[in-house]
Order: structure tokens, then sequence, then C-alpha cells
């Protein structure tokens, strides 16, 4: 009775260093970082209207205050080797938008990501997106794991949620591994413009663990370090950690309070504040709390804990897999044939994301399909478009070929506000690469021009 009276006893003393650490930072910021501080961490933070012009006078002021940053040789590095991909204007706004258009961070956030990214991943890697041919067997095998789950369904402020497993995994997977599956899975994440704009909540998991659980505190507290590393040097923004503590067992709640305690002690001041400790007698305790947070039980990713864990981490590593046969350029025709099968179907909350659009949802009013003939010419979305490049049109003729590709790229990102460009295949409709945005919509700016011209546009 005297140990399990300790136990509490220490249980108590470390989670109110805890307490006290967070209060302590949270007196130590600007009442504005306070305020954005609660306000991200509650799902309460407006929403910026974006527009050509700020895109333009943002992206502008980021390059001015990327020049002002001293110590930047990977950013340079990686400019010598290939500046298109550096001054990628599509790419650089995943950034901002992680940063409400605020150039300045958003500008140190952009050369860290390069810094991160030859760390992690060598100077061979730095201008090229990453690919799972990137990771070495360990992060492969940490990747299909499942110790990280994303969830299909956006929380109640449309923020994208994570769970974490990190105890399930730190026995077997390295932390290196663990932090470039991490990088990895995050520019997947970024190809959602909810995720862009909207940021994610991550919870921290340990209901996996048992009393027979050994851990290497050393690497638990390398693997916080570098999850706040990878918070600064990656675009989009962490709103909020919840860490679920459920008390069951002595054991359990003295090993999870000393891990929460490292946790906080690492991070960074402005992650530090938007941690939130969940306690209760079981998961399911944990799980009610989240709410309060605009969480809801539909966005929380399946646990190990849940019966149909095992069915969703399988279905998870079969998206993984499609993802993987995508970047090597090949169609996974089984699998194309299996998500047909499921189309209008419940889903299973796996992160389908991951699967590149390849099941994406037929066209609505405000997408643009792509391809010729009238029913692309005469789709509402399309219609659209060339109204937006009919507006447009005469600075466009006037521009040297580089600023039309410029032009081109705010079109794009001007439709994909509220759409998305969209092509049927044999497999269904798909979401098309910026890219091919980018073709389609300079495809519309020379037909506006033949228009001009007295000839006739062959309907795209």
């Amino acid at each position: 009775m005297k140990d399990k009276t300790n136990d509490v006893f220490a249980v108590s003393s470390m989670m109110n260093e805890v307490d006290s650490i967070i209060a302590q930072n949270m007196k130590e910021l600007s009442q504005e970082d306070r305020e954005k501080s609660y306000s991200d961490i509650h799902g309460i933070s407006g929403e910026l209207h974006e527009t050509p012009l700020l895109i333009a006078q943002s992206l502008e002021l980021m390059e001015q205050e990327i020049n002002r940053i001293q110590t930047r040789d990977a950013y340079n590095l990686a400019e010598s080797i290939k500046p298109e991909y550096v001054h990628d204007p599509v790419f650089r706004l995943k950034f901002l938008r992680g940063e409400h258009f605020s150039a300045r961070p958003a500008a140190q956030k952009f050369v860290n990501h390069f810094q991160i990214k030859r760390q992690l991943f060598g100077a061979s890697k730095l201008v090229k997106d990453i690919e799972q041919d990137d990771l070495s067997e360990e992060d492969l095998a940490t990747l299909y794991s499942g110790y990280v789950q994303w969830s299909e369904s956006k929380d109640s402020s449309q923020r994208t949620v994570s769970i974490m497993f990190p105890l399930m995994s730190s026995r077997e997977a390295p932390v290196m591994s663990r932090t470039r599956v991490s990088f990895y899975l995050r520019m997947i994440a970024m190809e959602d413009m909810d995720f862009q704009k909207h940021g994610t909540v991550g919870i921290v998991s340990a209901a996996e663990v048992d009393d027979s659980f050994d851990l290497d505190f050393a690497g638990w507290r390398d693997g916080a370090k570098w999850v706040g590393q990878l918070n600064e040097a990656l675009p989009g923004f962490l709103r909020g950690v919840h860490i679920c503590f459920p008390q069951n067992g002595s054991f359990r709640r003295f090993l999870y309070s000393s891990l929460i305690n490292i946790t906080v002690s690492v991070l960074n001041p402005l992650l530090k504040v938007r941690v939130r400790i969940h306690r209760g007698e079981t998961m399911e305790d944990c799980i009610s709390s989240l709410q309060s947070f605009g969480i809801t039980t539909a966005a929380i990713p399946k646990s190990p804990q849940d019966n149909e864990y095992q069915t969703s981490l399988l279905q998870s590593r079969r998206i993984l897999e499609r993802r993987r046969s995508r970047e090597n350029g090949v169609m996974d025709i089984s699998a194309s044939a299996n998500l047909n099968q499921s189309r209008g179907q419940e889903s299973d909350g796996v992160d389908v994301s991951l699967a590149t659009n390849l099941d994406a949802a037929g066209p609505t009013r405000l997408d643009v399909i792509l391809g010729r003939g009238p029913t692309s010419y005469s789709h509402e979305g399309n219609m659209k478009l060339r109204k937006l490049v009919e507006e447009t049109k005469g600075i466009y003729d006037k521009c040297s070929k580089r600023n039309k590709t410029d032009i081109a790229v705010r079109v794009v990102l001007a439709m994909k506000q509220k759409g998305r460009f969209l092509e049927e295949t044999e497999f269904g409709w798909e979401e098309v690469p910026d890219k091919a945005a980018r073709k389609k919509v300079s495809h519309a700016f020379r037909d506006a021009c033949k228009v001009k011209n007295n000839k006739p546009p062959r309907g795209r």
C-alpha cells in the first residue's frame, strides 16, 4: 500500500511539474502569441481569405525575407542545383499558408526545411520530393508498422488529426527512422489544401503499453527533440499536441508521466504552450476529453486497442503500397479495381490522401475537367476558369515565358480555393498534379488568344 501511495505521489509531482513548465512558458509569451496559441489549440483560428494579390505580394515578401537570412547554406546549395525547384511558387505557398501568410516565419521555415532535409536524406535528395524509395529498409518497416495513423475525417475546425503510438515502435524503430518517416508523411499530408490552411492536431497515445514494457528514455528524449525540429522546418502548423494519459496501472502511470515530463521539457516554447494532457482511468476517458477541443470521435484514427485496428492498418498499408507504385510511375490495377468496388461504401477511417487521390469523387460545379469536347467545355467549373483567364489574358499576353508560368500558377491556385482539376481515367476520376493543372490553364490562355485573333478554340 505504501509503494502504491509513493507511486501516486511521484506521478502527481511530475505532472505538476509539467503543468508548471507549460504555465511558465505561457507567461513568457506576448499577449498576441498567448491568444494565438489558445485559438489554435481550441480550433477557433479564423481562415484568411486568399486573393491573387495577397499571394503575389506574400511570395515577393518571402523572397526578401529569405535573402535576409544569414545562414542558409543548404538552401543555397539546393538553389544552385535546381533553382526552379526552390523557387516553385506552389511549393513556397505551402509554407506561407502554414504561417497565415506571415513572410518572415515562412521564410525561416523554408530555409530550415532544406537544412533538415539534407541532414535526414543527404544532399543528393535536396531538390526532389521524398518518396518511399528514398527510405531505408528500417524506415519502410517503421512506415508500414502503423505507429502513426492519419484520420480521413477532419475535426470540427477542418484540421487534420493524427495519432502516434511512439512506445509501440520505439522498441524496434530507431529515432532517425521515425524522424524520416514523419518527414515523408507530413509532406504527403501537405498535398491536402485543408492541411495547408488549417494545420494538424497531434495525439500521442500510450494505450498499448503494458507493465512489462522497457523503454529507452534517451531515445524518447531525442525523438521529442526531432519532433520540435521538424515542426520548425516543415510546411503546415502543429496546432495542438494532445497527450492521452490513461492512468490504469501504477507502472504505466509512473512511466508515462516521466515521458510527458521529458517531452514537454525539450519542446520549443511555442509548442510547449500547445500541449494538453488528458488524464483518465481508460483511453475512452481521454477521448471524451479531446472533444472539448473540437476533436470528434470520428476524427480520431484507430488505436491498437480498437477491434477494427488491424483492418484499418491493413488498408493503410495497401494505400501506402499504391502510393509507392504511383511514385514509381506504375498504376496498381488490382488496387484501383478494389477502390472502384468500394465506392459508395462507408469509409474505414483511413487517410485516403496517401493514395494520391486515385479514388477522387466525381466532379462538382466548382471543379475543372481536363480533356476536350462539349462535356468539359460546358462544365460550370471550366466556364469559370475561362472567365478568369479572360480577365487576365491582357497581362498574360505581354509577359515573358517565365512570368506567364507564374500567372498560370496563380490561376491554378485561385481555382483550387474551392475546386479541383480532375481527369477521368479507366479507373474513375483522378485529381491531377499541379503540373497538369498548370498545363490546362496555359492551354486556356492560348485558346483565349486564338479567340482574340478570330481563331475558334477546340473546345477544351
